[in-house]
Order: C-alpha cells, then structure tokens, then sequence
C-alpha cells in the first residue's frame, strides 16, 4: 500500500509540471498570436510612405526597417526602385556604410537606365568618402603615413566615374570638389612616406616616393613640400646637380613659398617636424 502511494504521489508530481509546462507554452502561443506584425497586409505604397515618414523624423534604424519589408514583399515596380536608394540611404545615416553600399551597387547593377542613375553614382562616391575622410578629421593631425590610401582611391574613382558618365550632372560639381581634396590627401600620403624614408636616411625611396607627388599629385600643396625634399636628399646623396636643379624648379613655381616654415626644415634638413593636415590642405569641401 506504502509504495502506490508512493508511485501515485510521484506521478502526480510530473502531471503538474506537464500541465505547467503545457500552459506556459499556451501562453507564448498567444502572446506570439498578439505580436504578429501589423504590416502583414500593408500594400507597397504603405510600408513606403511609413518607411518616409520615420526617414524624414530621422529614425533611419526603423525606416530601413520598413524598406526591407517593403523589397522583401513587393520586389518589382517603380516604388521598390525609390525604396531602394532610400534604403541606401537610411543605412547611410544610421551609420550602416557597408549595408549602404552594398545597396546603391545593387541598384546600379539592376537600375542602369533609371532617371536618377547619377545620384546613386554620386552617393556611391559619398558613402566611400564620408566612410574614410571622417576618420581623418577625428585623428588630425594624422601620420598619413600609416594610413591604407586604397579607400580613398575607391571614393576618388567613383567620383571620377559620375562625372565622366554624367558631366552635367547636378551633382557633378560637388563631386569634382570632393575629387580635389582627396587627391590633396593622397598627396600628403606619399609625402609623408617621402619624410618617412628621409628621416631615416633612405635617400632614394625619399626621391622615389617625392616624385610620386610630382608626377600623381601635381597640382596638390604637397608639391612645393616634395620639391625641398628631394632638394634635400640629392645633396644628401652627393648628386649637386640633380639638388639644384629641384631647387631651381622650386623656385621658378613657389617663389612665394621659399621662407615657408616647412619647407626650409625640408631644405636645411631638419625634417623631423610633421606637417600637419590643415597646413597641407587648403579646404575640404561642404558635405
């Protein structure tokens, strides 16, 4: 008698928790039954216009959230094509820059002929740009040196291609803009590799990498700074003609820069003090 009530009592403890158990799980059920998502029957023109509305109120994390069910639901037509440069965009602001771009190359891939082909040309440009130059101006002054050019490059030539492509584009001049200060920047990256090699006495790569200002980067500030540098190492090396002749080039084009700081640490040799960023650069332009 002692052992079923023994085995009685032991089975009615597992039959509350199976009813335990069997309630819980009733009550996810319908708890998940009452957060059912509410746009399950939204049309396209909904899930956009709610998408916009959260996008103008600057609560990009949710409005990408609605593009993406908008594309994920109604993929084709011309509101997924405008979902898709917003959804670029609201990644863009949310500081989403990998999602962002990989979403303005989707639309350029699928869209090729679409109206406003140059704008998702020039916010390719952008987000590889922003991505890159904003990390700059939080570290300046900044040992460019250390600093991978291959971004910038990536900005440089998709800025480059809008205005190839579309020339009187509305937003061919800010491109153009953004054009010159990143080649100011790549300039400054070669220069500063120039210092690098100077300050420790490898006078050739000091030369090699000064004409690489001369010859990629022109047109940039770097240029008078590269010319007193390679004044410097070929009299360091002995070779007194090639010194004078980059002097004498230095000063038929930037007489006025002769008595510069910076660039008679270049030539008297004093080349340990950096340069700074906003001494090399002259403007960045407006975002």
């Amino acid at each position: 008698m002692r052992t079923f009530q023994t085995v009685g009592a032991s089975t009615m403890q597992r039959m509350q928790k199976i009813i335990l158990g069997l309630g819980l799980m009733g009550g996810l059920v319908a708890c998940s039954s009452l957060e059912q998502d509410e746009t399950v029957n939204w049309s396209a023109e909904k899930l956009y216009q709610t998408a916009k509305t959260e996008m103008n109120d600057g609560a990009y994390g949710s409005a990408s959230k609605y593009y993406t069910k908008l594309l994920a639901r109604y993929p084709f037509g011309r509101v997924a094509q405008q979902a898709t440069l917003d959804l670029a965009y609201a990644y863009y602001r949310d500081g989403e820059t990998e999602k962002a771009q990989s979403e303005i190359e989707n639309f350029i891939r699928t869209y090729p002929q679409h109206p406003y082909i140059d704008y998702a040309y020039y916010m390719r440009g952008v987000f590889a740009y922003e991505k890159d130059v904003s990390i700059f101006d939080r570290l300046n002054p900044i040992n460019m040196a250390q600093t991978d050019p291959q971004p910038l490059k990536q900005a440089f030539n998709h800025f480059d291609e809008l205005v190839r492509r579309f020339p009187q584009s509305e937003y061919a001049e800010d491109a153009r803009f953004r054009m010159l200060f990143i080649k100011n920047l790549l300039g400054q990256h070669e220069l500063e590799i120039a210092d690098y090699y100077m300050r420790k006495g490898a006078y050739i790569a000091a030369i090699n990498r000064a004409k690489g200002v001369l010859e990629q980067y022109e047109q940039t500030p770097s240029t008078p700074y590269a010319l007193a540098l390679m004044t410097r190492a070929y009299r360091e090396l002995g070779e007194q003609q090639l010194s004078q002749d980059s002097y004498r080039v230095l000063q038929m084009n930037f007489a006025d820069k002769l008595q510069d700081t910076e660039i008679q640490h270049y030539l008297q040799g004093d080349v340990r003090q950096k340069l700074s960023l906003w001494q090399i650069l002259q403007a960045k332009p407006k975002t």
